[in-house]
């Protein structure tokens, strides 16, 4: 009889679904998707993270890992429900750690100018931004971008400029040390080098070794 695997909760990037962790081969760990469910008008992130939360009917004890702007609200997760285990990629822990001309883009409230169109096609400085190479990489984040609704792109942009996130997390932070979206602003536990902020997908067997052996330790 085999041995049960450990359910590893997932919160995936900004736009981005399951897909996102189609390189991720960790053994002896099944990995769940929790999907997206539609913002209300001017929500905040921790209002939207506690009824996600709610929808997500998770077990009292579990294993939760966010990536980028799932990243962000798995330590709002965190703060309804610990999780025993939780890993932040490729993410920040509030808004004073985006880069400075993001937040001066928020306070010039830009994203609300800028037709949320013109951020879901890709491009060659999209994926030098994503440190997408490989036309396998490209294609998917393409197709991710093109897939991600417009709506929920314009809210979550602005929910992000207005985080407010004080409470230290004790999340595991794997990041790239190439991310070029969100820079290290904080030693990570783990750095990967040559990494870009799509490392999840780019760089899969060598995140899903960390994870594998943070688990194990």
């Amino acid at each position: 009889m085999s041995e049960q695997q450990l359910k590893l909760y997932c919160l995936s990037g900004l736009g981005v679904d399951h897909r996102a962790f189609r390189n991720l081969q960790i053994e002896g760990v099944e990995l769940v998707h929790i999907p997206w469910i539609d913002p209300q008008k001017n929500e905040s992130l921790a209002h939207y993270a506690k009824r996600l939360f709610d929808s997500a009917n998770l077990p009292e004890s579990y294993h939760l890992m966010g990536v980028s702007f799932g990243g962000m609200l798995a330590q709002e997760f965190e703060k309804i429900r610990k999780p025993q285990t939780l890993f932040l990629v490729s993410t920040i822990s509030s808004a004073s750690e985006l880069p400075g001309l993001f937040r001066l883009g928020g306070k010039l409230s830009v994203h609300k100018i800028i037709p949320t169109a013109l951020l879901k096609h890709a491009n060659s400085l999209t994926y030098y931004f994503f440190g997408a190479k490989q036309k396998e990489d490209k294609a998917l984040l393409k197709e991710i971008m093109k897939d991600t609704g417009g709506s929920f792109l314009s809210w979550a942009m602005n929910a992000i400029l207005k985080w407010k996130n004080d409470a230290p997390s004790s999340g595991i932070r794997i990041h790239g040390e190439n991310d070029k979206i969100l820079p290290q602003r904080k030693t990570p536990d783990v750095s990967t080098p040559n990494a870009g902020h799509f490392m999840i997908v780019t760089r899969g067997t060598e995140i899903s070794q960390r994870i594998r052996e943070q688990l194990k330790g």
